[in-house]
């Protein structure tokens, strides 16, 4: 039996779009500032959703961001801007990211269909 997101990364790797692919190369080559960026707001196990993650961005997509915030950091909406503003800098790119933790059920779960770890 195939793990659950496999057809997924699978299909989204064979049909991604050339605007998918650049973000996606641009992610890669700044993953240790994203890291850096994660850690200093207390955040974890960031994962890419929309269509960054399906595979079918075009030159107006910006990057979703899913976010955990671990506990006793401090103010939700001050760290996620902080970590907005931290990517959007690393990536020279439009970028949105959220807490797993606020977004609504019907929004969490169709995010939580595309999304594919950072």
């Amino acid at each position: 039996m195939r793990p659950s997101g496999y057809d997924l990364y699978h299909r989204t790797m064979s049909m991604m779009t050339a605007e998918t692919a650049a973000l996606r190369r641009t992610i890669d080559e700044h993953r240790q500032e994203l890291v850096e960026v994660l850690h200093q707001y207390g955040a974890s196990n960031p994962r890419l959703f929309g269509s960054v993650a399906r595979g079918d961005a075009t030159e107006n997509s910006d990057i979703d961001v899913i976010v955990d915030l671990n506990a006793g950091g401090g103010s939700v909406l001050l760290r996620l801007g902080g970590i907005t503003e931290g990517f959007r800098q690393a990536l020279n790119h439009p970028v949105d990211v959220v807490s797993s933790e606020i977004l609504r059920d019907s929004v969490h779960s169709t995010a939580m269909t595309d999304a594919v770890a950072l």
